[in-house]
């Protein structure tokens, strides 16, 4: 079983039985926003801890504590910090050729 360190990921360190091919911890203060992206893979957001508002899938939620948020591949969502918040994010499995990172209906890019 390999071990992924959170600062040094790389697609070839997840085996190819892996449902997950990036991770992270967000840090987020009160007022932040994550703007409206999308991905080209499902995601999920854990919240370990703190509150806010987050949309997906056109559904507007109220989250905290303990809460899963997901959303399926191509589904636009953001977020909104209603108390400061720790949560850890996952990206499922990547299509052929798919990249990691924020992409925007409107603008046409990747962050």
């Amino acid at each position: 079983m390999p071990v992924i360190r959170v600062d040094k990921q790389d697609l070839e360190l997840f085996p190819q039985w892996s449902e997950i091919n990036h991770y992270g911890i967000n840090h987020l203060q009160v007022g932040q926003e994550v703007p409206l992206h999308y991905h080209e893979c499902n995601e999920y957001w854990i919240i370990v801890s703190g509150r806010g508002i987050c949309t997906t899938e056109g559904d507007t939620y109220e989250i905290g504590p303990g809460d899963i948020v997901l959303t399926e591949q191509g589904q636009e969502h953001s977020l909104i910090v209603t108390e400061e918040m720790t949560a850890v994010y996952i990206y499922g499995v990547l299509p052929p050729g798919g990249k990691i990172g924020y992409l925007y209906r409107n603008k046409g890019e990747r962050q």
